[in-house]
């Protein structure tokens, strides 16, 4: 290895690392974004119904349309905020990989 990391961690690898740690960030902030839209709309039920009618409507009739299209449309949302995770996540580790595969190929072509 170079006595100088910079001659050897180049502006391009830095420009890579720096996006496969954004993609990684974003990844986190997504999936807190459709939770976080999930819990909203739960609470904006409890809030329109009250938090006992809400109770007793999902116990009285668990399984009605109403409460079926309110799940199904509730884990569409999360699904969709984990597809997001796990393409950006992909994509963090993919870059990380890239990375670290050009600096162990360029670390052993200055070694020879």
């Amino acid at each position: 290895m170079t006595d100088n990391a910079d001659e050897f961690f180049t502006p391009k690898h830095k420009r890579l690392a720096r996006i496969a740690s954004m993609a990684n960030i974003f990844a986190w902030v997504i999936l807190i974004f459709y939770i976080m839209q999930i819990l909203l709309q739960v609470y904006q039920l409890v809030q329109s119904q009250g938090f006992q009618e809400t109770v007793d409507m999902f116990l009285r009739q668990p399984g009605s349309i109403l409460n079926l299209y309110q799940l199904l449309r509730y884990l569409f949302i999360l699904l969709q905020g984990l597809v997001y995770w796990i393409i950006l996540k992909g994509v963090s580790v993919g870059l990380s990989m890239i990375l670290e595969t050009d600096l162990n190929y360029k670390e052993k072509y200055q070694g020879e």
